[in-house]
């Protein structure tokens, strides 16, 4: 919990900082300039280099690395148990045969059947793995709770 507050206090320090880079915050002093035309021919910056402390980096970039250290050792523990508890191994079979059980359930429903071809219809033919980061075991909910 320490580790996501300190990495919150980051955000928001480098939010902070990004709008005072470009000046939202500060108030003008002199005459108004003209209004800059929508579209600007030649070379632009996409993005403005903005000076932060490094020691505030530093303690962020520490909080990451601590925060994807738990999060390894978190999906290496729940594999492990996965792979040696009998008893996760046992509820895994009835789950499975439960979710069987729901599937048939579903298949047989019209109204689902008809909406699902409908989406399919519509889909594009894009291949859709598993996402990032998450393992196809468990749901990306399942870690702490």
């Amino acid at each position: 919990m320490k580790t996501i507050s300190l990495l919150m206090v980051a955000m928001c320090v480098s939010a902070l900082s990004v709008s005072q880079a470009y000046g939202e915050d500060k108030p003008q002093t002199g005459p108004t300039l003209a209004a800059a035309p929508a579209f600007k021919t030649g070379k632009q910056q996409m993005f403005q280099p903005v000076s932060m402390d490094p020691a505030l980096v530093r303690q962020s970039m520490q909080a990451r690395s601590e925060y994807d250290d738990l999060n390894r050792r978190i999906m290496a523990r729940q594999t492990k148990l996965y792979e040696e508890n009998a008893r996760i191994k046992e509820l895994q079979v009835q789950l499975r045969d439960l979710q069987k059980k729901i599937d048939k359930l579903m298949a047989e429903d019209e109204e689902l059947n008809t909406l699902k071809k409908k989406y399919a219809s519509i889909t594009p033919e894009i291949p859709m793995g598993p996402r990032k980061g998450f393992s196809t075991n468990a749901t990306p909910f399942s870690i702490g709770r």
